[in-house]
């Protein structure tokens, strides 16, 4: 098999090997691969294996719940992704050191603001924010009237792929290209 082929066998499976990673990364492009900067482990990671395994599982779950009518279920996951990134550019690009403990409690419009005040592009804090703002009203506000559950299913539908847009993004940012 030659190495075009074996790319492309690696890039077709789900799940690799170490080795087979190390190949992967090896065959492909230069930069195709980061690695999160040593401090980005600051999050506030309670569990490493279990974020990992959720993080991945992610996206995942908001596809079937998408499917399934649960538009709370697909708002809240979006955020939460969303959230993970923002973490890491954070954690990152802030010079004071700042870290998330396991237990913080900043709200998603304060990390919102503070990644606006390093820097983070402006037309996806734009759209984050007006994200946020249907998400409060979804989540906190749903059973006293402020919007319905058809409307719901519009916002999931405006949002789609933005927490991958930003994820994108932070990965451009502050990701190291391995090679």
């Amino acid at each position: 098999m030659n190495d075009e082929e074996l790319l492309m066998e690696l890039k077709s499976k789900e799940n690799l090997t170490d080795e087979e990673m190390q190949k992967l990364i090896r065959l492909s492009q230069s930069g195709s691969f980061k690695k999160v900067p040593a401090n980005a482990c600051d999050l506030g990671i309670s569990n490493l294996e279990q974020a990992v395994d959720n993080f991945k599982k992610g996206p995942e779950r908001a596809k079937h719940a998408l499917k399934n009518g649960c538009y709370l279920e697909v708002i809240s996951l979006r955020l939460q992704h969303a959230e993970f990134w923002l973490r890491m550019y954070l954690v990152v690009k802030n010079s004071e050191g700042k870290i998330f403990d396991s237990d913080d409690k900043r709200s998603f419009g304060v990390i919102l603001k503070e990644c606006s005040n390093l820097g983070f592009r402006t037309d996806l804090i734009k759209k984050l924010v007006e994200f946020n703002f249907y998400r409060i009203s979804a989540i906190h506000k749903y059973l006293l009237g402020a919007t319905s559950y058809e409307e719901l299913r519009t916002i999931c539908e405006n949002t789609a792929g933005l927490d991958v847009e930003v994820g994108e993004y932070v990965s451009d940012e502050v990701g190291i290209p391995i090679m």
